[in-house]
């Protein structure tokens, strides 16, 4: 019964994702699980994505306090979207190829502004800038990319909230992350950061 639903669920995805290619700014052949939300499509690429369940991809063009907006999400060939990941992006978000994102993972380019306690926050707007994830990273379960860009080889460990830019093959973990292991191209092995040497 578990392979004839999976068997189902596998040839519905198929029909759905070739239904649903023309709607976005540029798809190559891709599989997008019919339980993901995808709002404004015409402001994404994709070049050979598996987009899972109840994943969410939201090019934001306006914000709460009545600001436009042009995105641009662009994620490149074998990249893997795990379950209910979450992407947001007002401005660009470029993810590389070969990425594997686990579940629950959200990457945003924008924070709300809070800087007026007399204010609700959802009025006050949102700060944004271009972010990006390089070649061949790994993104853990339930971590948080906030506006910052992560380098190519990269591995951000589960639960780890990346606040800053992260250089090329370095491994990220903790709240705020920080740079646990970078590789060593003379030992040809990944070498544990002393705590000061983190960044």
């Amino acid at each position: 019964m578990i392979r004839l639903r999976n068997a189902v669920e596998n040839l519905v995805m198929r029909v759905y994702s070739r239904l649903v290619r023309r709607s976005f700014k540029h798809c190559e052949p891709s599989y997008i699980h019919f339980t993901a939300r995808i709002d404004n499509p015409e402001f994404i690429v994709l070049n050979g994505v598996n987009i899972g369940r109840h994943v969410w991809l939201y090019a934001m063009t306006t914000d709460a306090a009545g600001r436009a907006f042009s995105p641009e999400i662009v994620i490149g060939h074998g990249t893997k979207i795990g379950d209910r990941c979450h992407m947001t992006c007002a401005t660009r978000l470029s993810i590389g190829s070969d990425v594997l994102m686990n579940q629950n993972v959200l990457v945003t380019d924008s924070v709300h502004i809070y800087e007026d306690p007399g204010l609700p926050i959802i009025s006050q707007g949102i700060t944004c800038r271009p972010m990006s994830i390089g070649d061949n990273c790994w993104i853990g379960n339930n971590s948080a990319i906030i506006a910052c860009s992560v380098g190519r080889h990269c591995v951000v460990s589960a639960n780890a909230v990346v606040l800053h830019d992260v250089p090329d093959r370095c491994m990220v973990a903790g709240v705020p992350a920080r740079i646990v292991k970078k590789y060593d191209d003379a030992s040809g092995k990944w070498v544990s950061v002393a705590a000061g040497d983190r960044g």
